[in-house]
């Protein structure tokens, strides 16, 4: 019953050939200045499918209930966040959006290992989400079987999830589940032909293989094993774990790869050792936003690159970089645009479904540091989708502006929305505070569906568009400036590429001191040295100009 099910589920919602599943974390809406990330921000068309997250368990009724109810609801005056974000299908009607349930593994194993414990979160799960027009299901179990559970939890979890999959399709809904790519984790945790026969999409979290716990520096996403890897550490790698997955009986067409935009950082013991296993037995300190030792996002380690002189290493037989400070000894591996575009061709070369992203709001998600809004997301993409790779131009400096007088409209009792003399910007009234809300770079808000969109799509007659002076009393009517997503073009004739030995990975220097090729399984591929780096091709490196000593290259 349930296979007849599965394949007309799949008919009904299209799964689309390439997916890109991008997976939002609720409480950003919390963090300070320009970490802060609110669900309108998100950019409907970035992604195939945005999961929330999460909702929770409740430990009395054992339903599963909002994680933050003031944020994630509408009522006593709540900010509405589930509906705003499922009304993104109102700009993008092509998009899914999934509520994630779970995240406790205690209380997951109590739910799972119980039959009126698994009734009444399946039941209550399924009306939240139909509730507010979500349109599946994610399970959210870090892991099965390991310390906070029991020997059960594997056989458990199947039940658990087949009763949520009999549940989701009678109302055409979908289910997926993140799962472990550690083959320690995969072993105690799951029935990998079970787990791929009950889902609609198994999403692979090709990342946290290593973390601070470790005593010793190694990037935590690694695509294949580092040379001097041994013992259980010749598993821990994307390659390995996807293989694991496949050999156990996984259907290819529903495994989706997924990667991190953020860095597990550690204190370096000595700036002797700089390189990987380097001694290193603290975490790192945490960042402005995150503000969680040993855990950078993307864009905080963008930012303190760009206003720092960080070292940048590209090991040639690994495919991520990573990067230490100095200053306070901080070492973090992590990912950057070319090795997600890697990972996404990976995905591509082993058949996958699509990739996946943890998460929206700490990539680079504004362009201010890169170039480009959510430029990790979208070379992730590309590399999938096999586009070629490319570097968008950064900006110089961060832009220096005076921030305009907030002028707050009054608001009376109910929940509704009004404009903003900016076209990208508008008011939430709920119950009579208005709360200031902004679009995603690009889109502007459409007061008719109350949600942002396209400028084509929305009458800015009224309105300011981004970069305009708004002490004009009639908006200019402007085109919307976008990035360009090329690479940057020289006046003088471009270098041409060099012929690469496809048996191996390595770099090759370039005649502009700022870049350099880097080889990847027979293709030559232009890296750039951004912050007023330059390339070392000594020590693989993008280094400050002094300790570069740039020869035979001209300066950009």
């Amino acid at each position: 019953m349930v296979t007849g099910a599965v394949v007309l589920l799949a008919v009904l919602l299209r799964l689309s050939e390439t997916v890109t599943v991008c997976y939002l974390g609720s409480w950003a809406v919390w963090r300070p200045d320009a970490g802060k990330y609110d669900v309108d921000q998100i950019d409907p068309f970035l992604c195939t499918h945005v999961v929330y997250s999460y909702a929770q368990i409740s430990e009395t009724s054992w339903e599963a209930v909002p994680l933050e109810p003031y944020y994630d609801l509408c009522e006593n005056w709540g900010l509405c966040a589930y509906d705003r974000f499922t009304a993104l299908k109102k700009v993008n009607p092509e998009l899914k959006t999934l509520l994630s349930v779970g995240g406790n593994a205690k209380l997951m194993s109590e739910v799972s290992a119980d039959p009126l414990k698994r009734q009444s979160f399946v039941s209550s799960a399924v009306s939240l989400a139909k509730n507010h027009s979500f349109d599946g299901l994610d399970s959210d179990w870090m892991y099965p079987g390991d310390e906070n559970g029991s020997p059960e939890d594997k056989e458990n979890y199947i039940l658990l999830l087949t009763e949520l999959r009999e549940a989701l399709v009678k109302e055409q809904l979908l289910l997926t589940a993140a799962v472990s790519l550690q083959k320690p984790v995969i072993d105690l945790a799951y029935d990998i032909p079970a787990m791929s026969a009950v889902t609609d999409l198994l999403i692979l979290r090709g990342y946290n293989f290593h973390g601070t716990y470790d005593t010793y520096t190694h990037h935590h996403a690694p695509l294949y094993g580092h040379p001097e890897d041994t013992g259980n550490n010749l598993f821990l790698n994307i390659d390995y774990g996807v293989d694991y997955w496949v050999s156990g009986g996984a259907d290819k067409n529903k495994l989706v790869l997924g990667l991190g935009t953020f860095g597990i950082c550690w204190t370096l013991d000595s700036l002797s050792d700089t390189g990987y296993f380097a001694s290193a037995t603290q975490a790192g300190e945490p960042g402005p936003y995150t503000a969680s030792l040993g855990i950078l996002g993307f864009n905080e380690i963008c930012e303190m690159q760009r206003d720092n002189e960080w070292t940048v290493v590209l090991d040639p037989d690994m495919n991520e970089p990573y990067a230490f400070y100095t200053e306070n000894k901080i070492w973090c591996g992590y990912e950057d645009a070319l090795s997600m575009w890697v990972k996404g061709q990976y995905a591509r070369s082993q058949g996958l479904a699509g990739v996946m992203v943890w998460s929206l709001e700490t990539d680079d998600f504004s362009g201010s540091c890169t170039g480009r809004p959510y430029n990790l997301i979208r070379s992730m993409t590309e590399g999938f989708l096999d586009l070629p790779f490319s570097t968008p131009v950064p900006p110089t400096a961060a832009p220096e502006t005076t921030p305009e007088p907030l002028v707050t409209p009054a608001c009376s009792e109910g929940d509704y929305y009004l404009e903003d003399i900016q076209c990208d910007r508008y008011w939430h009234c709920v119950n009579g505070n208005a709360i200031p809300g902004d679009c995603s770079p690009g889109l502007v808000w459409d007061m008719a569906v109350e949600s942002c969109s396209w400028p084509e799509n929305v009458d800015t007659s009224h309105c300011v568009m981004p970069g305009e002076d708004t002490t004009t009393t009639t908006p200019v009517t402007t085109k919307l400036t976008t990035t360009s997503t090329t690479t940057t073009e020289l006046t003088t004739s471009p270098a041409p590429k060099p012929e690469c030995d496809i048996e191996k990975n390595y770099f090759i220097s370039h005649p502009i001191c700022n870049q350099y090729w880097w080889c990847l399984s027979g293709e030559a591929v232009l890296g750039t040295c951004y912050g007023g780096l330059l390339w070392a091709q000594n020590s693989h490196a993008c280094l400050p100009a002094a300790e570069a000593n740039p020869v035979d290259c001209t300066m950009a």
